[in-house]
């Protein structure tokens, strides 16, 4: 089947371009390369390039043969999985299908005898045995004879509780034969039942049960040496609670140490190197920080974790494995585990008493879902988004005649004149229809594409295609700066210049801080910045806050959809469409994968979307509440976004799919009664203006803001009033 894909050369020279071709100077990048800091000693590649893998979520070494297993999420918008085996060759081409499930799958585990009993076991999750949805934990029998395939009926669940949401289900098997199984809150309303504190519930715990010992009939058996056995009021195959979310559990046999990777909510990420009978906090504590005061709190005092990150660097930790590969013999020993936000990779060693060390080891463009090694000693990482199995390998050495990253924004070649803003050749301003809030500050933006380089769109059939961002190719930048507009007290002040630089099919953000007489701008520091401009304080984000909301999910470039660049531009009297415009320059072309082009728009241009502007006072109340939502909120609330709720707010989502209106809120109704999301004609009920008003916790954006947005407060105040009470 032709993919059709839309290749959009931009230039600000007139005349039209020979297909494939740019008209115009060309600009080069020859300064924004590298890193500021040391570069991490390794980076990702394809470890199975011709593999075709959909959203993989786990990935596991089969004991006693040279195979690997994987779990995949294939259909992201219902409950399916699929389990696959293929052999660990850097040549394989083709998996073999052992098992289809229609429910979310996460995680696999062996039995330390499989090669003898060939136990294989699954976290799922799906409905029943109740109303709502369960967790379990389900043993498969793998045939001991060639084809090994499963055996039919061997499915037998060995646990399960009720859970819809922070679900757990990952097992290991410690050195002391026993199966340690996690189990998250069992909700995504932020711990609203305070499961983590409640002993008496399987929920946010490390469960230690014995699958071998257990009688005849029964799946397990407790074993005696738990902590809490014969205490009231707590289940017996508790070893550990107070657990939010739970991603991955590994156990190494060398040293006994058994990890738990745990995903925070507002601010922290964070690991545990797993005690007996610990209580890690929730939902009284996130990670370190007190969450919400007065919370339940369970009998054991509280235990803290053994590595933390907050937010400016970490997004959602994945848990990963204690490495015993031979490939890097300075890892031996050492905890991996990465972030499904940033694509980060970080080792940690630790000796049971004290914590040796703690670095980042690489920075990948993955959405990092697991980890796990291959008989070479690979680290493999499950790219879920990617659909890819990425290996690590070491980083190439910096070339000698590489300039250093540039400190000034006059030194990244994008300016010929820093005074007036005026770009280089080749760099190309446009405007979009529906600016975010920046603290009230307006936006100045540019793209520079290097050499012949061009942007690619979206092919047509996809779903949401016409509204996703470009694709751009290595070398790009997306350029911001940002500038409070003048008044009666003092002149326009530019406060900031971020940048967004694409390398090696990866993406990292760089802020360049205006100084006080408005002639240069410094690159600002990694974990961000507070400066005081124009009488007010003024927020730099931090690199990992920019890269957690420029995601994979959105495709990281925000701005740069169709729908935000159709539009009139020019001077009065002379405006001509942004799109348009490209097409007729020559400078539209659509490519298959026949190689041949065709110049033009993909689809006429009435059939491509236009956003709203939210504070076009002629449009409806309806079109501009969706373009204030899809321009502030939908790069983390979208299916693949990296927003921790139910919420779709891409522009293209129908109202049952936006998880909006009447629907109840997952993260604190901020002491409202019968509060809802959005409850129509009800601004007493509504938590999201409420979100939007607040400045502390819980405000919405979370991050790069510190003022409200008097006009995009209005707007969804006035809107939500406007539905009717019946609105589904």
């Amino acid at each position: 089947m032709i993919r059709t894909c839309l290749f959009l050369c931009l230039t600000s020279a007139a005349g039209a371009a020979a297909p494939g071709l740019k008209s115009g100077p060309a600009w080069q990048n020859t300064r924004l390369s590298g890193s500021p800091e040391p570069a991490p000693p390794l980076v990702s590649e394809r470890a199975y390039p011709q593999l075709s893998v959909q959203r993989p979520i786990a990935i596991e070494s089969e004991p006693g043969t040279a195979n690997l297993l994987i779990l995949q999420n294939y259909a992201w918008s219902e409950d399916r999985t699929l389990l696959k085996r293929f052999a660990a060759r850097p040549d394989t081409a083709a998996a073999e299908t052992l098992l289809e499930l229609p429910e979310m799958a996460y995680t696999l585990c062996f039995h330390p005898r499989y090669a003898e009993n060939g136990y294989l076991y699954v976290g799922r999750n799906g409905k029943g045995p109740g109303p709502g949805k369960s967790s379990r934990l389900v043993r498969y029998t793998v045939s001991r004879q060639a084809p090994f395939q499963l055996v039919e009926g061997s499915a037998t669940t060995i646990i399960e509780w009720s859970s819809d949401g922070h679900n757990g289900a990952a097992a290991a098997f410690g050195s002391d034969g026993m199966l340690y199984v996690t189990s998250g809150d069992g909700t995504a309303q932020s711990d609203a039942d305070q499961a983590g504190q409640d002993t008496n519930s399987l929920r946010s715990k490390v469960l230690r049960i014995d699958v071998d010992g257990a009688p005849p009939g029964q799946p397990y058996q407790v074993p005696p040496d738990n902590p809490f056995v014969g205490q009231p009021n707590v289940r017996p195959e508790t070893w550990a609670y107070g657990f939010r979310n739970p991603w991955r559990i590994t156990a190494d046999p060398l040293s006994g140490q058994i990890w738990v990777g745990q995903n925070g909510q507002d601010l922290r990420e964070y690991a545990h190197l797993l005690q007996r009978g610990a209580n890690y906090g929730w939902s009284a504590f996130e990670g370190t920080r007190e969450f919400i005061p007065g919370r339940l709190r369970g009998p054991a005092p509280f235990t803290p974790p053994t590595l933390e990150h907050d937010h400016a660097t970490f997004r959602s930790l994945t848990g990963g494995f204690v490495y015993r590969g031979s490939r890097f013999p300075d890892l031996q020993g050492a905890y991996i585990y990465g972030d499904y936000g940033t694509g980060r990779v970080w080792a940690a060693r630790h000796d049971g008493q004290t914590l040796l060390w703690n670095r980042e080891i690489a920075d990948t463009p993955a959405a990092i879902a697991g980890f796990g090694t291959n008989p070479e000693g690979d680290i493999l990482i499950a790219d879920h988004l990617g659909d890819a199995i990425l290996r690590l390998v070491p980083a190439p050495p910096t070339s000698p005649s590489a300039l250093p990253f540039p400190t000034l924004l006059s030194q990244t070649g994008l300016f010929a004149d820093l005074a007036e803003l005026r770009p280089n050749p080749g760099v190309q301003p446009y405007q979009i229809n529906a600016p975010a809030w920046h603290d009230g500050a307006t936006a100045t933006r540019f793209l520079a594409l290097p050499g012949s380089a061009c942007a690619e769109f979206f092919p047509a059939k996809e779903t949401g295609a016409p509204w996703k961002s470009w694709n751009l190719p290595d070398g790009s930048v997306a350029v911001q700066t940002l500038t409070l507009p003048a008044s009666d007290q003092s002149p326009a002040i530019r406060l900031e210049t971020r940048l967004l630089v694409k390398e090696h099919s990866d993406w990292a953000a760089y802020s360049y801080v205006w100084n006080e007489a408005q002639t240069e701008a410094a690159l600002a520091p990694q974990e961000g910045a507070r400066v005081s401009r124009g009488g007010r304080d003024w927020l730099v984000p931090s690199r990992g806050d920019c890269v957690a909301c420029h995601a994979r999910g959105a495709n990281y470039t925000l701005s740069l959809t169709n729908p935000q660049l159709n539009r009139e531009v020019g001077p009065p009297g002379a405006t001509y469409n942004q799109l348009e415009s490209f097409a007729q320059l020559g400078l539209v072309q659509t490519k298959s994968e026949t190689k041949e082009f065709t110049p033009g728009l993909p689809l006429p241009l009435a059939e491509i979307p236009r956003l709203t502007s939210p504070h076009d006072p002629a449009a409806s109340l309806d079109l501009r509440a969706r373009a204030y939502l899809a321009t502030n909120c939908s790069h983390c609330h979208i299916p693949e976004g990296g927003g921790n709720a139910a919420m779709h707010f891409g522009p293209w989502a129908t109202p049952e799919q936006q998880h909006l209106i009447n629907a109840a809120p997952q993260h604190g109704n901020f002491g409202l009664t019968d509060a809802r999301l959005i409850t129509p004609g009800d601004v007493s009920r509504s938590v999201l203006p409420l979100r939007m008003m607040s400045r502390a916790l819980g405000q919405m954006p979370p991050v790069g803001t510190l003022q409200i947005d008097p006009l995009g407060l209005q707007l969804i105040i006035a809107w939500l009033q406007s539905l009717p009470p019946n609105s589904p």
